[in-house]
């Protein structure tokens, strides 16, 4: 076996998407964490045999677009890839990933994905773990990246700042009513997460305690505490969830302060927001997608909208105030009761919903031959279906706005679009995960014209 280790400056070539560099040796590429494309940075090497792995051990020559992490967890959280360069560079990156996924819609522009005000503490939904510490504290954070190491937070650097300030209150109640953590290993203990609601526009504030089952001894006292501390908290929940799985909420809660839920606003429309609301994390950058997504689909007073997995009916009641009747169509029974619920708030009229899977509503639409001008799609990371795209082809809805989480599976999705009979007129990215590989998308698909296109039966209009 030959061995030799050495040391080389080497320079990154690239950036890759998830925030790690490519640099190139011996004509084969490798992926390193933690450098910036036109770094060099210095790498140990070591070869066994005919393998050779690299290893950064510092940088040489910083890039312009490095800053320091703004969070002290960085390297050990994982969960904000982009913390060591500007976030101008960090939008490069993202727009350069954009561009090439799409790069073979020819007629497309991409625009500048637009920014967040701000990419720090933009976050209305908080969400941590538990443990005791060795000084026998209540603490709460993040798994390590790939692992069930917990590692302590305090002040998490995208978080809403209103949110930490409640969470770390509570961790100091906890501690003194020496409330015990879950543990993983011996199945006891009291609380296992913790889940926060802030209103950004409302202050509105929902804190939601995941106990180990029903039993929370001291509630009382916790509640009390918490209340004496004049934090703005609105309400308080218990969530019971002994199940051995890594999902968060349980089935069932109980309120103990409060209404149980608090309501937010976006523009003119107030929304319900109870512990298990499919409500977007990012409220500010919501703002933002939604309003493109409306003035995209460019509604008018005599069209029938139709909005798949519609959530909370966020998107469908922002469009109710354009159309002359929205219909909702949404999975997650929860979900769909608050949809219910923020229409009745909103005093809006035009507006139906329904508990059903957005495929299988689709298909009983275009096997009944119904009427849809315009198509809003809002469907889960894995995109859309085979079957859904086939009924927009049936269907043929003037226009398609797609609202898309993952642009991976939009490319795939809008091919597919593209087969049933429909161009693709606009597309943009919108920036609502600052400090983190993810990014949503909007695009706009109207139908192709019947005589340019051929007669083709997917291809014909109603």
């Amino acid at each position: 076996m030959i061995e030799k280790k050495k040391t080389i400056e080497i320079k990154c070539i690239k950036q890759a998407f998830n925030g790690n560099g490519i640099v190139k040796y011996n004509n084969k590429e490798y992926t390193i964490p933690g450098i910036l494309k036109d770094e060099i940075g210095l790498f140990s090497l070591d070869k066994k045999n005919l393998k050779c792995s690299i290893t950064l051990e510092s940088i040489v020559a910083k890039s312009p677009n490095r800053v320091n992490p703004f969070c002290y967890n960085h390297d050990i959280c994982g969960g904000c890839q982009y913390q060591h360069m500007s976030y101008p560079y960090e939008l490069e990156v993202k727009q350069m990933y954009l561009e090439d996924i799409f790069k073979n819609f020819k007629d497309i522009k991409i625009p500048k994905i637009t920014a967040m005000p701000s990419p720090n503490y933009y976050r209305g939904k908080c969400q941590m773990t538990y443990k005791m510490s060795k000084s026998k504290r209540v603490v709460c954070g993040f798994y390590e990246e790939g692992t069930h190491n917990l590692v302590p937070v305090t002040d998490c650097k995208i978080q809403a700042k209103k949110g930490t300030e409640v969470i770390n209150a509570l961790n100091e109640v906890l501690t003194k009513n020496k409330i015990e953590p879950y543990n993983e290993k011996t199945k006891k203990g009291v609380i296992r997460h913790v889940l926060l609601r802030y209103g950004y526009n409302s202050k509105e504030i929902l804190l939601c305690l995941v106990t180990n089952g029903e039993f929370f001894p001291g509630r009382k006292n916790v509640v009390n505490d918490l209340i004496k501390k004049d934090l703005g908290i609105t309400t308080i929940v218990q969530n019971y969830n002994s199940r051995d799985t890594s999902i968060v909420l349980g089935d069932r809660e109980r309120v103990l302060y409060g209404k149980g839920y608090i309501y937010d606003t976006i523009g003119t429309k107030k929304f319900y927001i109870s512990a298990k609301s499919f409500y977007q994390v990012n409220p500010i950058g919501m703002q933002i997608l939604y309003k493109k997504a409306i003035e995209m689909a460019k509604i008018q007073k005599n069209e029938i909208v139709l909005d798949t997995y519609c959530g909370v009916g966020t998107i469908g009641i922002l469009a109710s105030d354009f159309a002359k009747q929205v219909y909702g169509v949404e999975l997650n029974q929860d979900a769909y009761k608050d949809a219910i619920q923020n229409a009745k708030l909103n005093n809006i009229k035009n507006i139906s919903f329904y508990n059903d899977d957005s495929t299988k509503f689709m298909k009983n639409l275009a096997q009944s031959k119904e009427h849809i001008d315009v198509l809003i799609m809002d469907p889960p990371r894995d995109g859309s279906t085979k079957e859904f795209i086939e009924s927009i082809g049936s269907l043929k809805p003037k226009r398609i706005i797609y609202v898309s989480c993952d642009p991976k599976t939009l490319e795939r999705d809008l091919y597919q679009i593209s087969r049933v009979g429909y161009h693709l007129d606009a597309l943009e990215g919108v920036d609502m995960f600052p400090r983190t590989f993810n990014l949503e998308c909007v695009c706009q698909l109207v139908l192709k014209d019947k005589a340019k296109y051929g007669s083709n039966k997917l291809h014909k209009m109603i």
